[in-house]
């Protein structure tokens, strides 16, 4: 099912990433390629993290919903990555660019869910 919201904060989540990875390319990711979230350690880590924070602040008091709402963060994020690739940043191994990224965002997206619907159930109780 889909969520809309959470769809639209994973596309916005990772379009403000990949902007201030393009931003700051040099200074804060020491990128020796174009910027691009896989070709920096640092802005995989960077990326990832925000998508887990995205995933956990829409996440539920219900695990089923949480899990639904991080899928759908991950599937806005995805969205937003195969447009940024195309626009540009992709090239020949457009396949497996997308594939390792897939990789990352759902790991981010999952994990993100789980312990924003963790912390909400902590905290109510």
């Amino acid at each position: 099912m889909i969520r809309w919201h959470s769809m639209l904060a994973g596309a916005v989540t990772f379009v403000a990433a990949h902007g201030v990875e393009t931003l700051t390319w040099r200074t804060w990711f020491h990128g020796a390629y174009a910027p691009w979230f896989l070709n920096s350690g640092r802005a995989v880590a960077f990326t990832a993290a925000l998508l887990l924070i995205a995933a956990a602040v829409v996440s539920a008091d219900d695990r089923r919903e949480s899990l639904l709402r991080g899928g759908n963060v991950g599937a806005g994020a995805m969205a937003a990555m195969l447009v940024v690739l195309a626009a540009g940043v992709g090239g020949n191994l457009f396949p497996i660019v997308a594939a390792t990224g897939a990789l990352v965002v759902a790991v981010s997206t999952g994990v993100g869910a789980v312990a924003g619907w963790a912390l909400r159930r902590g905290l109510k109780g």
